[in-house]
């Protein structure tokens, strides 16, 4: 009897534990069941502001760097040692100050001469024109007298450049870049005494496409930005004609005022020409996103609700924000909330406050 009792319990105990192994541990289908009941998941609220595109004047941004309007080499057109230089690498001098000057030698000698030689032949001028007017002097014996005079004028007048050309002096004012001589050398025709750089005004060069060189006309506005954010206001000067053979691209110029001679030749610089007119949305920089493939938008909210991207382009910059196009009028653009969410995803616009 007692033994019928145990072996009871023990059934009894057995059923229990099978019981309660189902509520401590939970069988997969159970888990699976409960895995397939959907949850809802919290729907991101993001801020918006409604495209409202306006005609705007697009910018042309070239590359270019600021350049010298003109830089000469300054060559001697005598032979001649150099005996003084009175302005040093680097000095500012004006037009017409003497930048070389060359041993005189004996051309202030012959210029004297030949001064003296001229007069001799007008005396004898004017003695054979007298003769030829009353008949004691031949027509042949006169132009003789005449081509005298001429050739005693024409070498007094070499004589006179040789003895000028002794002084190398600035065609224009500028600054002194460059000297390639000292005191003592020997120089010869065409040999270059100094480098001089005119410093105002000065140009901003920069190379315009074939699809944008028919936008830029000679004499309209533009500006320059310097590597340290200077920037410089002037007008087109000149547009090539002829396209780089390598490049495809035209030459042009931006000439700027340098009042100050501060502008120094060679510094990178972005050239802004004005554009075509364009339908464009004004944004802050920051509403700005990359996608998966690196092109740059904006991420909108269609009718459902949901985000999308929209690839666009940046047509102009300022201090305000900067101009874009791409998107369309009535299009909500997101503004605060834009990096939190993807493409595709539902969210639940709401107007930005101004």
């Amino acid at each position: 009897m007692n033994k019928s009792y145990r072996t009871a319990a023990l059934i009894v105990v057995g059923i229990a534990l099978v019981l309660l192994s189902g509520v401590f541990f939970p069988s997969e289908d159970a888990d699976e069941a409960s895995a397939a009941i959907p949850t809802a998941a919290p729907v991101m609220s993001v801020s918006v502001i409604q495209a409202n595109t306006e005609s705007y004047q697009k910018d042309i941004v070239l590359r270019g760097y600021t350049e010298s309007k003109r830089t000469v080499n300054l060559k001697s057109q005598i032979r001649g040692r150099i005996v003084s230089l009175p302005v040093e690498k680097g000095m500012r001098v004006s037009k017409g100050d003497v930048v070389c000057r060359i041993d005189l030698e004996d051309r202030e000698a012959n210029y004297a001469e030949s001064v003296a030689l001229v007069k001799q032949r007008e005396l004898e001028f004017a003695a054979s024109e007298n003769l030829f007017a009353k008949g004691h002097r031949s027509e042949t014996q006169h132009s003789a007298a005449k081509s005298a005079l001429d050739a005693a004028v024409a070498r007094s007048t070499r004589m006179k450049l040789d003895l000028d050309n002794t002084n190398i002096r600035a065609p224009f004012d500028g600054v002194i870049n460059d000297r390639q001589i000292e005191v003592g050398d020997y120089m010869k025709d065409g040999d270059v005494c100094a480098t001089i750089m005119e410093e105002d005004p000065f140009l901003v060069v920069a190379d315009i496409s074939e699809n944008q060189v028919s936008q830029a006309k000679i004499g309209d506005a533009a500006y320059a930005i310097l590597q340290n954010g200077r920037r410089l206001e002037g007008k087109i000067r000149y547009i090539a004609s002829i396209a780089d053979a390598n490049t495809r691209t035209f030459r042009i110029e931006l000439e700027v005022d340098n009042p100050n001679k501060d502008i120094r030749d060679g510094i990178t610089a972005e050239l802004f020409l004005n554009g075509n007119d364009v339908m464009a949305q004004k944004i802050s920089p920051a509403t700005l996103v990359l996608n998966d493939s690196g092109l740059v938008g904006v991420r909108t909210v269609d009718s459902s609700n949901r985000v999308e991207f929209k690839e666009i382009e940046i047509v102009g910059n300022h201090e305000s924000g900067i101009w874009v196009t791409g998107v369309s009028n009535g299009e909500n653009i997101i503004v605060e909330g834009h990096e939190f969410v993807k493409a595709g995803e539902s969210v639940s616009p709401v107007a930005a406050q101004n």
